[in-house]
């Protein structure tokens, strides 16, 4: 935790996996970070490396409690294969916007 508000998690996975075809590596190396705006709203981000596919997948994420129950999510997800260093290809991407609504009754 770098600040009451912010904190950062890095991570490094190694699986080594045993096939009928053959044995290879998985690297897979990350860094969430959550910034808390205020109790009821934050923002994540997630940076990802896989070795095995050599792609770099990002997330971005907005959390919001407008009413108790209640929340707005507001998410991008991108995808992009690393094979060409200088010319990332892109290999998915979304935009997604998901609104939950409490009803009492």
């Amino acid at each position: 935790e770098v600040a009451p508000q912010l904190s950062v998690e890095p991570g490094i996975s190694i699986n080594r996996i045993t096939l009928p075809q053959g044995r290879f590596t998985s690297n897979l190396a990350r860094v969430r970070t959550t910034y808390t705006v205020t109790p009821l709203m934050f923002v994540s981000a997630l940076l990802q490396y896989n070795s095995s596919n050599q792609t770099l997948s990002a997330n971005l994420r907005l959390r919001w409690e407008y009413q108790p129950g209640s929340e707005l999510f507001v998410v991008y997800n991108e995808q992009r294969d690393t094979l060409i260093p200088r010319f990332p290809g892109l290999e998915n991407r979304a935009f997604i916007i998901k609104v939950n609504r409490l009803f009492r009754f």
